[in-house]
């Protein structure tokens, strides 16, 4: 059980990581595509990168924010996490095409703040109530 709830602090860190990285792929991209003409060559404005981030954020919210609601019963930011996780999946099936350039951003950005918060929620919760799943 402990490894789990090791593993929970993790997943929390690295959701938060990739939600702030979805984030600033929105609102700092473009602008480095005006300074750096070649940086998009790298392929990274393609509706790819935010199915990618997708697939890896799904599985791993999944596994800290189940964890956090088995262990301390806080169901809420499990409930609060899958929203947000629709919120991203909403902005990817719907994309630029549905939602436009601007549209889509603002959702993906929302739905990624939304996953941070729950997930920062549940490791703080964790940290403050001293449940020994964490060892720093």
């Amino acid at each position: 059980m402990l490894k789990v709830l090791v593993l929970q602090e993790k997943a929390d860190k690295f959701a938060i990581s990739v939600s702030l990285l979805c984030a600033l792929h929105c609102a700092v991209l473009p602008s480095l595509w005006v300074l750096i003409p070649t940086f998009g060559l790298f392929g990274l404005d393609s509706e790819a990168v935010h199915l990618w981030m997708l697939v890896v954020v799904i599985p791993v919210s999944a596994v800290a924010l189940t964890a956090g609601a088995r262990k301390h019963g806080r169901h809420l930011l499990m409930v609060l996490g899958i929203f947000g996780l629709v919120v991203l999946a909403a902005a990817v099936i719907l994309g630029e095409d549905l939602l436009g350039e601007s549209g889509e951003k603002l959702v993906t950005v929302f739905g990624s703040a939304i996953v941070a918060v729950a997930h920062f929620k549940n490791y703080r919760f964790c940290r403050d109530t001293d449940c020994s799943c964490h060892n720093n």
